[in-house]
């Protein structure tokens, strides 16, 4: 198999998401909608010495201070109307707040979204959620996406705020931060690798941090530019192609999965309709019905895949590329952020178990919405699917949490089983 398309290096520092623009009242799911937003310590002093308006009585009757709370950053927090929007949501779709104050009046999180700010040795990284339509469209759309930035940002927002990358300590596994940059670099090498099937690229990167998760001291991170050079000469050689095409797959286990962590999203108590909408889709594109038997649905399935979803993937290279280079960026992984108050450190390891987990989810949940659109598959279904899912998960530490426990109670956190998961 030869390169589709050459591409260029990744930056050592993403800086993409510093071009983001809002479509403001355009947005096909506004942000405004269905979140739980914190409001930084800032901000809610300011929104105290607002002057008596419709402003203020939304402010005294939806912004409460969260109890016990850990930090700064999350001192309070909005809540939502009954319908689920914020209550700040005016009626030509923008925000109440802006419009009558001005953007230094916004929270961190609301001027910031969907940008993720990471700092990572002094210098602040930009990318982006795709929880956000445009923000999705800007990422998986566009081949070169991790190189476009400008000089400054489109638009301006709150740098105060970032995460960091997480550190060692007493209560968390060894990790061989030191070597952060070089290790990000070789996994994206191993990622836009195209001379060989993105499966295959997943696969490497799941060994190489099986190997990194090894490393349990600082004395024993003397092994880790062994490691990377050892990953960046089967980049440069094209070694372990044979090997590889002899694991198998099993597509059986991998619907299996798709299906069981798309219902614990749907009971998971986040409402999303986006979500519910394109998973509806890709039941629609297996059959999948009270009469039918889990052998229809598999073989709906993978005709789907074949028919349709191949197809589509192999002219559009770059879309899940983009989604897991990106992922790579927001996350820091895999070493991760440092853990929030709703998280717990993880394992470089687990980090991976935990992309495994989404990446069969939206590359299964594509398939089947395949399935159902046909010949009207298209990137607009992709956007939207991968953008309802990020929406629905990725800002619910509670439900990454459910979905790794769900990987490890099945059994499917060894290097075997998760191949047999990766969609081929």
């Amino acid at each position: 198999m030869s390169r589709a398309i050459a591409r260029q290096p990744l930056p050592s520092q993403p800086l993409y998401g510093q071009g983001f623009q809002c479509l403001r009242g355009g947005c096909d799911d506004t942000c405004c909608n269905g979140f739980s937003v914190p409001v930084d310590k800032q901000t809610y002093e300011f929104y105290r010495l607002l002057p008596v308006s419709e402003i203020r009585s939304a402010v005294d009757t939806h912004v409460r201070k969260v109890p016990g709370s850990p930090s700064d950053n999350l001192y309070a927090s909005i809540e939502m109307t009954a319908d689920k929007k914020c209550p700040f949501f005016t009626a030509q779709r923008l925000c109440g707040i802006h419009k009558e104050h001005g953007h230094d009046y916004l929270s961190a999180a609301c001027s910031t979204y969907p940008r993720a700010l990471n700092q990572v040795d002094g210098q602040l990284e930009v990318s982006l959620y795709l929880s956000c339509p445009e923000a999705a469209r800007m990422v998986l759309l566009d081949p070169g996406f991790a190189n476009r930035h400008t000089d400054g940002p489109a638009v301006p927002f709150r740098t105060d705020q970032f995460s960091k990358l997480a550190r060692n300590g007493p209560d968390s596994p060894h990790k061989p931060f030191s070597y952060f940059t070089e290790v990000r670099l070789c996994m994206g090498d191993l990622l836009t690798d195209r001379s060989r099937p993105l499966w295959q690229r997943i696969f490497l990167l799941g060994m190489m941090c099986k190997q990194l998760d090894e490393v349990t001291s600082l004395e024993g991170e003397e092994k880790v530019a062994e490691i990377i050079q050892s990953y960046q000469q089967i980049v440069e050689e094209g070694t372990l192609r044979t090997e590889l095409n002899h694991l198998p797959a099993n597509t059986a286990a991998q619907l299996d999965l798709v299906l069981r962590v798309a219902d614990l999203a749907n009971r998971s108590g986040v409402n999303s309709k986006r979500f519910n909408e394109s998973f509806q889709d890709f039941l629609a594109g297996i059959g999948y019905a009270t009469e039918s038997t889990a052998a229809q649905d598999l073989e709906r399935y993978q005709h789907a895949d074949n028919a349709y979803c191949k197809p589509f993937l192999e002219q559009h290279p770059h879309i899940l590329e983009n989604y897991l280079l990106n992922y790579i960026f927001r996350t820091l992984f895999p070493f991760g952020r440092e853990a929030s108050a709703h998280s717990t450190p993880k394992t470089i390891f687990q980090e991976y178990t935990l992309l495994i987990g989404q990446y069969v989810l939206v590359h299964g949940l594509l398939i089947g919405i395949s399935g159902n659109r046909q010949s009207e598959f298209d990137e607009k279904a992709v956007v939207k699917t991968v953008q309802s899912f990020s929406k629905t998960v990725e800002h619910s530490p509670g439900y990454l949490q459910q979905l790794l426990a769900l990987m490890e109670d099945r059994n499917l956190t060894d290097m075997k089983s998760l191949a047999e998961l990766l969609p081929r």
